[in-house]
């Protein structure tokens, strides 16, 4: 830790400076450190990986018409080559390596014949095959092709999940990582029994739902119309120009709703051609890229004008713990509560009784205690479930503003992880509390000297799409990275009892724990929530040789 001398006291890398300072100005501290560097290779996530909740409605087309463009009883297919379809479709992506992904059923013509149900009971989205083969069974014809009325029940199930999912724990956060996808389907004109249904009326509609779903915060929305326009053709599959008013008017129709919801149309000539599965793109991003990187030591504690040693990675330095607090240095959580020693000094409020509270010192937090022994951080962002219950952040997403620094990293330096730091300079120093936290400064340090003597350095290198000939493998649109943070600073630590925050909950005399939290972004929606990937390190100032660690992409863990 950083003392007071006679004498001014640089380490840079092992090398000693000593500067007589007798007559001088006022002495700096300077603290005494090693440095280190990590060298990363990095691949940003599959594109084609389904890894967010992805919705998708079928809106299948009953009408009496159908009987003539898609019999129901083929030799092979009794329930029609649509309904076939999307039974290729569920099969395709019902299953476990696409568990994010839920379906919805709606049959229609005149008015609803059945549709798919919730674990409610409702309207709604499901993964139970039966539910899913219980409406797909039940298909029949009816009279009219009623496409308001249709895409109002859409409406209805795509709002109503909106809303079931606005009330979760991690809502908002799951809506702008949700993809809904519609997927209309008919064979004809719009109509009712009292006539023909206006295409703008219809169009109105789908605006209305897209809009909606913007609102809301939905990642992507993606109505997609389907035209059969068998009717319309000869036994050639060439139209038939008698009926070139009716199928102009059916296909303009279509072609608008795809429009209007952000969607494509396609047009099968015939029954045999009907395919959902190649033309519904299933992924939430075309391709990401790397927004923003933030390495940091849990056991180096940047202060205002030095740094100190935080050997259990709690947040408090050692000499806060001894001399001020009474807490163990060496145990993050002293009285095993689910709640850090700093995190319970940091949200300790008055009470009526005139005790403070949490108490690091007093087994005193509502948490259940976990029967492993070890409490849980499922998003693996620095804080255990408990803090995140107690704080009112989301046990489930590591980044609750959408700042690019987790929320473990925002408490244990003290800034709002309800408030995103991109708009934040605490110091009033120029430079945003996002890039101090980032390069490992105190935010409210204001000497510039200071900020460049400890500041880790970052050189990140873009190698573009990843080989094709290299990876044969691998889908087109992962980028490829190296990555290399330096002058990260060691401290000599005195072994603790993490538990279990870190992937190794004993740490040793001399352990530095550094995580590096890489967030990535879809190129085209990069505002959006990002996907976090993690890393560990740990390098000992007193067993290691090198203060070099060389990681490799698969070393990266996604963790949100």
């Amino acid at each position: 830790m950083g003392r007071q001398f006679s004498f001014t006291i640089i380490l840079i890398a092992s090398l000693l400076l000593v500067v007589s300072c007798d007559n001088g100005p006022p002495l700096e501290r300077i603290t005494i450190r090693d440095t280190g560097t990590i060298i990363a290779e990095f691949h940003t996530e599959n594109p084609e990986n389904i890894q967010f909740p992805v919705k998708v409605l079928f809106t299948i087309d009953c009408s009496l018409s159908m009987l003539s463009s898609d019999p129901l009883n083929p030799p092979d297919e009794p329930y029609g080559r649509r309904i076939a379809a999307v039974q290729r479709f569920l099969e395709r992506y019902n299953t476990d390596k696409y568990s994010s992904v839920s379906f919805g059923i709606i049959l229609w013509a005149g008015s609803v014949i059945d549709q798919s149900r919730n674990g409610y009971g409702e309207p709604g989205y499901t993964r139970s095959t039966e539910e899913l083969n219980r409406v797909l069974n039940n298909v029949r014809n009816d009279s009219y092709t009623d496409y308001v009325g249709a895409v109002t029940d859409i409406r209805e199930m795509v709002e109503n999940d909106i809303m079931n999912t606005s009330y979760q724990e991690s809502g908002e956060n799951d809506l702008a990582r949700s993809k809904y996808i519609v997927c209309f389907f008919s064979d004809g004109m719009p109509n009712t029994d009292a006539g023909s249904q206006l295409p703008q009326d219809i169009w109105d509609q789908v605006e209305a739902l897209t809009q909606i779903t913007e609102e809301r915060g939905v990642g992507q929305f993606n109505f997609h119309s389907f035209f059969l326009s068998s009717l319309f053709r000869d036994a050639s599959g060439e139209y038939i120009p008698t009926y070139e008013a009716e199928r102009k008017y059916a296909e303009n129709t279509l072609l608008g709703m795809a429009r209007a919801g952000n969607g494509t149309f396609r047009d099968f000539a015939s029954a045999g051609a009907i395919d959902f599965i190649n033309f519904t793109d299933m992924r939430l991003a075309n391709a990401y890229k790397i927004k923003f990187i933030v390495a940091y030591n849990y056991n180096v504690r940047p202060g205002i004008d030095v740094l100190w040693v935080d050997s259990d990675g709690d947040g408090l330095t050692d000499e806060e713990e001894i001399t001020r607090h009474g807490t163990d240095p060496q145990v993050r959580d002293t009285d095993d509560d689910g709640l850090s020693d700093h995190f319970e000094i940091q949200t300790q409020t008055l009470m009526d009784d005139g005790n403070m509270w949490p108490d690091p010192m007093v087994e005193d937090s509502s948490c259940p205690p976990p029967p492993s022994g070890m409490w849980p951080d499922q998003d693996n962002d620095g804080m255990t479930d408990c803090e995140e219950s107690i704080k009112g952040t989301w046990r489930f997403v590591a980044d609750f503003d959408s700042d690019y620094i987790p929320d473990g990293i925002e408490m244990a330096v003290g800034t709002n992880p309800f408030e995103n730091l991109y708009t934040e300079d605490s110091d009033l120093d120029g430079v945003l509390d996002v890039f101090e936290i980032q390069n490992h400064t105190n935010v409210l340090a204001k000497d510039p000297k200071i900020q460049a003597r400890y500041s880790y350095s970052y050189n990140l290198t873009d190698h573009g799409n990843l080989d094709p000939i290299q990876f044969p493998d691998l889908p087109q649109g992962i980028r490829r990275y190296t990555l290399e943070i330096g002058n990260i600073s060691l401290m000599e630590t005195l072994g603790a009892d993490s538990g279990g925050l870190f992937a190794n909950p004993v740490l040793d005399p001399g352990d530095n724990v550094i995580r590096i939290y890489i967030a990535q972004v879809p190129e085209d929606r990069p505002n959006t929530p990002p996907v976090f990937r993690m890393a560990e390190v740990t390098i000992n100032t007193l067993e290691d040789s090198s203060y070099t660690q060389t990681l490799g992409y698969g070393q990266f863990e996604l963790i949100d």
